[in-house]
């Protein structure tokens, strides 16, 4: 390799290239005989990837994710292994002052060596490690051996040598080892929603350094002032080696146009500052736009000769968490019998904004595939179709990779990003501890210049295991035993503080801002909502709940056909709604998985145990209906609730779970239930108070929440229909609303009569924001309209450039309408789903697809479904209903 970089300049060789090998270094008892001459003798591997992907590769194991596969491959997480390559240097780079192994991802316990020669070791997958190599170079070819310790061993070691801590999320998998003592992503031990599937390798990129006297390791832009006048950027570089070095830092406007130029002799106690005048302010989508500035930093030697440069995107704008006592009871809700407590508002640009967002999972098992940039693009943008404003990077994961902040950066997504903590206690001795405080800094820094970044968050429940979970959580309280809140209320704090002064921070989700306080309290901080789904009542229990902010809350729904259909075993016995292999796509635990979805299900429904198409879209349908509930709920009560993030937008592998969106991509029926409940404009037909579960939920009103900055001014109507969809009667108000506010109309008495055979719906004229729904009364108790699907909506059938226009008329209410064009064609999409419509509503849904698809298939079940078919006398005789 010839050297045309600059003298003095730092350069870069990715070894991603490198002809490697995978090895068994210490096979588990377990390990296939069959296979053990193969691992010994090595197989050819990827970097980055992991052990799992390269023997996928070479045809050694079954798929992970094929039904009963992954309990026969838990001997890979308890070997060691060994990951080698060869690479050549030549004289260029041996002359260098320094040359590095720079390593920004091992996963986890792992003993480098160069030549035979030990150069270090590691035993954290969340942080960057940089290894001089320098000394045992020559021009000519080294070879370089990683072993990585079996994850599931090193565990069980850690654990013998910090004591055991308690530990939970591991949902219905039959092995739960000990999470909380590696620093490594916690899920990968199996949790409520995924598999035990723990990985070893190389997981981000490795690459060799060169450098002379200095390098740059980042520079900090911390914006500490921002507004339509002027911004304030204070710069916090790190310097490595020589500190006789001169920086100078360029500020490029989002046009491309130089703005200010300064020179900075590194004094750490005075950062240099940039100062920009009328900036183009960044904000969240749907408060303004997202302009990108561009900051060039360039390290000069003394002599003149550049030694480094770096260069980042990034936005102007302040993020502030405002937790200030309430001035009045409510704090202005239009929602009455709320308390005093505290806000939980974030502001941006002194602006405060409600959080219309999801949690966020590692989207695979595999981090190199979950990490693919054009698969985190499709999610991203997922959310931002679905009109969510924010994302929440969970504490059992990874720390969020730099493409997926920079897509955040672009789409105004904020992101809420918990440190990896996640239900365990953690070890406070070292070396656990020093290496806590290395990963928070180096995480710290490595995101602090995006300006999505709007919150780090210290832990994820935890804190609330020691007041509400089993008695060696609460022990942890009670005891004098160190068990990880020093990190979340000391260490991290002051990482950032350090590290990125002005970055909002908060010590758990959910937390209510004191250590002496209940940390899921309704009138403090942020809360978790899981006594809906867990517990023994409907999803109209959400309306008991009033948080300041909920974090995490949601209901459980099935993967998509498709997805479930290709790894399901095609035989009778399998395809039933209990069937071990649906069982086993479902880690839920307590009641069992199924059970427990089938539980839930009868609150609405009589569950139609013989047809496996119906239970799974019904099961779908109450997702849909159990979130809005919740979601809709909380924007009512703005500005007391300042947003509702639920759980969760994402699935790892094609399991039943939370998510909006299953494995293979596929959108369920909530993310199109969330595009409608997260519009700018929503309509919402709730309770005027919080309602106890179990009490009758009355009386109602209309609530308009208008998160546009735009004067909201129309006519509501608000009707009480029967079941065909006529108008028994009728109210009409005028809309007169402020941008950003919240108003309630409230619905008289005789409006609520009849509830076996009405329901009202709420719809604004000459405006597309979704119209709202009130059922009194679950579907087991409605007699709907029922005949052919196909004569309830009058369809209509036209070829387009990417498939067909499926044209609907209701005649008829329809309820929770879906098309799922998947069950014809695995890639098809709908453009809409989950509709609920009234005679005269007409609706043109867009079937993408490349295969041939008729009328009669679109219009008949499974591939069109409606809770009609499923509502009153007819409940549990689905046999025998027309299709």
């Amino acid at each position: 390799m010839k050297d045309q970089s600059p003298p003095l300049h730092r350069v870069s060789r990715s070894l991603q290239d490198a002809d490697w090998t995978l090895q068994i270094d210490r096979p588990d008892p377990g390990t296939p005989a069959g296979l053990l001459d193969r691992l010994r003798d090595g197989i050819p591997a990827t970097v980055p990837g992991c052990v799992h992907t390269d023997l996928l590769s070479a045809g050694l194991i079954e798929d992970p994710y094929g039904y009963g596969v992954e309990p026969t491959l838990h001997w890979i997480g308890r070997s060691d292994w060994r990951y080698t390559c060869r690479f050549a240097v030549d004289a260029a780079w041996i002359g260098r002052g320094h040359v590095e192994l720079c390593c920004d991802g091992l996963d986890t316990v792992a003993s480098l060596r160069l030549n035979g020669v030990s150069i270090g070791e590691t035993a954290n997958m969340h942080r960057r490690y940089r290894f001089e190599i320098r000394k045992g170079l020559s021009a000519g070819t080294h070879e370089l051996a990683i072993t990585f310790a079996a994850p599931m061993l090193a565990a069980e070691q850690a654990e013998a040598k910090y004591g055991a801590l308690p530990h939970e999320g591991h949902g219905s998998n039959s092995i739960k080892p000990p999470h909380n003592m590696l620093r490594k992503m916690a899920c990968n031990f199996g949790w409520d929603w995924g598999p035990m599937l723990a990985t070893a390798g190389v997981w981000r990129e490795l690459r060799l350094e060169a450098w002379d006297h200095a390098r740059l390791g980042g520079v900090i832009p911390e914006v500490v002032a921002a507004d339509a006048d002027r911004a304030v950027i204070r710069l916090h570089p790190e310097i490595v080696g020589d500190s006789t070095v001169t920086l100078t830092h360029q500020l490029i406007d989002p046009q491309g146009h130089p703005l200010s130029l300064i020179e900075d002799a590194c004094d750490k106690q005075t950062p240099a500052e940039l100062v920009v005048d009328r900036p183009a302010l960044w904000w969240p989508v749907g408060y303004g736009e997202q302009p990108l500035y561009t900051l060039e930093t360039v390290l000069v030697h003394a002599d003149g000769r550049v030694l480094d440069r770096v260069e980042q995107r990034i936005g102007l704008r302040t993020f502030e968490l405002d937790t200030t006592p309430d001035a009045v009871a409510g704090n202005g809700s239009a929602v009455e019998g709320l308390p005093t407590g505290e806000q939980m508002q974030l502001r941006v640009n002194g602006k405060p904004v409600f959080l219309k967002g999801a949690n966020w999972i590692p989207d695979d098992c595999f981090p190199v595939r979950a990490h693919q940039p054009e698969r985190l693009d499709q999610r991203i943008e997922q959310a931002i179709a679905a009109n969510m404003n924010c994302l929440r990077i969970w504490g059992g994961g990874v720390y969020a990779d730099d493409h997926f902040m920079a897509r955040c950066d672009e789409l105004g997504v904020m992101v809420w990003h918990d440190f990896m903590f996640a239900c365990a206690g953690y070890p406070e001795a070292e070396p656990y501890f020093g290496e806590v405080v290395a990963e928070a800094r180096d995480n710290v820094a490595r995101l602090a210049s995006h300006p999505s970044l709007a919150l780090w968050n210290g832990v994820n429940e935890t804190i609330w295991g020691t007041h509400d979970w089993g008695k060696a959580f609460q022990d942890l309280r009670h005891g004098d035993r160190p068990w990880g809140l020093g990190y979340w209320l000391d260490a991290l704090p002051a990482v950032l503080a350090e590290v990125s002064p002005g970055t909002p921070y908060w010590p758990g989700s959910p937390y209510s801002g004191a250590i002496d306080r209940h940390p899921n309290d309704n009138a403090f901080g942020n809360r978790h909502i899981w006594d809906v789904w867990h517990g023994d009542g409907q999803y109209r229990n959400y309306l008991g709940h009033y948080p300041r902010l909920s974090t995490e809350f949601g209901y459980h729904g099935p993967p998509a056909f498709a997805t479930l259909d290709a790894v399901l075993p095609n035989t009778p016995d399998q395809r039933q709604w209990d069937a071990p292999a649906l069982e086993f796509y479902n880690r839920n635990g307590g009641k069992g998985g199924q059970l427990h979805t089938d539980l839930r299900m009868a609150d609405d429904f009589v569950p139609p145990h013989d047809d496996l198409d119906a239970w799974l879209f019904l099961a779908q349908v109450m997702q849909a209906r159990a979130v809005e509930m919740g979601c809709s709920w909380f924007r009512a009560m703005w500005p007391w609730c300042s947003g509702a993030t639920y759980w969760q937008l994402n699935d790892c592998w094609p399991v039943s779970s939370w998510s909006a969106i299953d494995s293979a991509g596929r959108c369920k029926p909530l993310w199109y239930a969330t595009r409608r409940f997260f519009s700018p404009r929503l309509i919402t037909i709730k309770p005027t108070r919080p309602i106890p579960a179990g009490e009758p939920v009355t009386p109602l009103a209309v609530y308009l929440h208008n998160d546009t900055d735009s004067r909201w001014q129309s006519r509501l109507a608000v009707r009480r229909v029967d079941l065909a969809g006529q108008t028994r009667d009728e109210l009409a108000f005028t809309v007169d609303l402020d941008a950003r506010a919240v108003q309630r109309y409230d619905l008289p008495e005789e409006m609520l009569d009849q509830p076996e055979t009405t329901a009202l719906v709420a719809s604004v004229a000459d405006d597309d924001t979704p119209a709202g729904w009130w059922w009194f009364v679950p579907d087991k108790q409605l007699n709907y309209a029922v005949t052919h699907l196909s004569e309830l909506v009058d369809p209509s059938i036209t070829e387009t450039a990417h498939g067909y226009a499926l044209s609907l008329t209701a005649k008829s209410l329809v309820r929770d309408l879906c098309v799922f064009p998947d069950r014809l064609d695995r890639s098809a999409t709908v453009s809409d789903n989950g509709l609920t419509l009234c005679p005269g509503d007409h609706v043109v849904l867009q079937i993408t697809t490349q295969q041939r698809m008729t009328l009669e298939q679109l219009t008949t079940p499974p591939v069109m479904q409606a809770a009609n078919r499923f509502g009153g006398v007819h409940s549990g005789l689905l046999s025998a209903l027309p299709s």
